[in-house]
């Protein structure tokens, strides 16, 4: 009996642990299939702090309305951007979800952008977006891109340096005569802070518009040599009164709010983009308001509505589909928007752009009363990035080092920039 009773626990015990092996080994499967059905996306943006904490944000948002997708995040400053990009394009290696800005058409003539015409309409929802934000990201008749939003360039005054240095905050329809004495005395009155730093390639581009001209024309330029010496004579003159951060200056600033000369308070005026005004209001204490560039001769001041950036797809990626549906909960899901608001411009989804207007903090309502402003005041067309963008806008900084720093003449570097421009182009063309 009791040799019985021992054989029976023996099976018993046995059985058990074949049935706790069956069910861990189970268990293991199981998690090892979930893992295999998780699909990871990289994504990559560029920004200050308080879109990288927006971004990231949105992304924890859509991972748990979709557990099984992994957005993988790669956000960086604008600095350096587009050159790792190219760089992971010439790899093979460039993560699946991409922010492009106005040089969306130079990845488009590459081939390394998912075309999303198949995913209109069933899973990206464009029927509420703003026409001509849709054809912005169209080339050849295909679709590559969701628009993030509208913005225009504008200038952000530090009313607080300006005040300190007790100058009078200027009229909307400032002239550039206006612009130079008020930076040549906010020089003057503030202690190691300058009137303003140097507008760069975006500035020239203002610039180029408000005398009625466009840059180019499907990489063809239609301007003259002689408007990139005006543009650098101009900067000259403002320079040698004293108006602007010396080169050394402005070689140590960054595009990055954080960084920027505008908030380190080595400048008190600074070109930006109108989306930009929250970041860099987040960035100091100080207060900072949204104006408009100067006006010409001409009475304009050359700035239009234009797209801020693009979010698109990579060519290679294994997962298109999961893409386009990461694509379109970005630009309308309406918790997703309201989270991200105005930080990359203007929503262009009306819907969602109502909902922000009708909740719009003290700085949301700036940005769009700046944007009604530009809006109603100009007539200047919206115009793509040149072809080559990184590379154009490099040429055109080293150059204006090059002359600030007085290492050649304005006539020689505007000859220099002119043939080396027309190179990039034809490249590119």
């Amino acid at each position: 009996m009791k040799k019985l009773l021992l054989l029976t626990l023996t099976l018993l015990l046995v059985l058990s642990a074949c049935s706790s092996s069956d069910d861990k080994e189970k268990a293991s499967s199981n998690d090892k299939g979930s893992d295999k059905d998780k699909i990871e996306l990289r994504f990559a943006w560029w920004g200050g702090q308080e879109r990288h904490d927006k971004t990231l944000e949105v992304i924890e948002l859509y991972e748990e309305k979709n557990p099984h997708i992994d957005i993988i995040p790669e956000y960086s400053g604008m600095d350096g951007y587009f050159d790792k990009l190219t760089t992971q394009f010439a790899s093979g290696n460039a993560p699946d979800i991409i922010q492009y800005g106005g040089n969306l058409n130079d990845f488009v003539g590459k081939g390394v952008v998912l075309p999303l015409d198949e995913y209109v309409g069933d899973i990206i929802d464009i029927s509420l977006h703003d026409e001509n934000m849709i054809t912005a990201a169209t080339f050849d008749d295909k679709f590559y891109g969701v628009t993030l939003g509208t913005n225009a360039w504008g200038l952000l005054l530090n009313k607080t340096l300006f005040e300190e240095a007790g100058v009078p905050m200027p009229e909307k329809e400032w002239t550039w005569d206006d612009f130079k004495e008020t930076t040549v005395q906010l020089s003057e009155k503030l202690d190691g802070t300058y009137g303003t730093g140097y507008f760069d390639q975006d500035g020239f581009g203002l610039f180029t518009d408000q005398n009625g001209k466009i840059l180019h024309e499907d990489g063809v330029l239609k301007i003259e040599k002689q408007d990139v010496i005006d543009w650098f004579e101009l900067w000259q003159d403002l320079r040698e009164a004293g108006a602007v951060a010396p080169p050394e200056v402005q070689a140590e600033s960054s595009t990055t709010p954080e960084q920027s000369m505008l908030v380190k308070r080595d400048a008190a005026i600074q070109i930006v983009a109108s989306n930009q005004l929250s970041a860099y209001k987040n960035a100091t204490t100080d207060e900072l308001v949204l104006h408009p560039h100067p006006y010409n001769e001409r009475g304009s001041h050359g700035a239009s509505l234009r797209v801020s950036q693009f979010l698109a797809g990579y060519s290679e990626t294994k997962h298109p589909e999961e893409v386009a549906k990461f694509l379109n909960f970005f630009v309308n899901d309406l918790e997703a928007t309201a989270i991200l608001g105005n930080d990359r411009g203007a929503p262009v989804n009306s819907e969602v752009r109502q909902a922000i207007m009708d909740s719009a903090d003290e700085t949301d309502a700036a940005i769009f009363e700046y944007i009604d402003y530009v809006s109603s005041t100009t007539d200047t067309p919206f115009v793509p990035n040149l072809p080559g963008y990184s590379e154009t806008k490099n040429l055109f900084t080293q150059v204006s080092d090059e002359i600030a720093f007085g290492q050649v003449t304005i006539e020689e570097g505007a000859d220099y920039y002119w043939d080396e421009l027309n190179k990039i182009l034809e490249k590119h063309r």
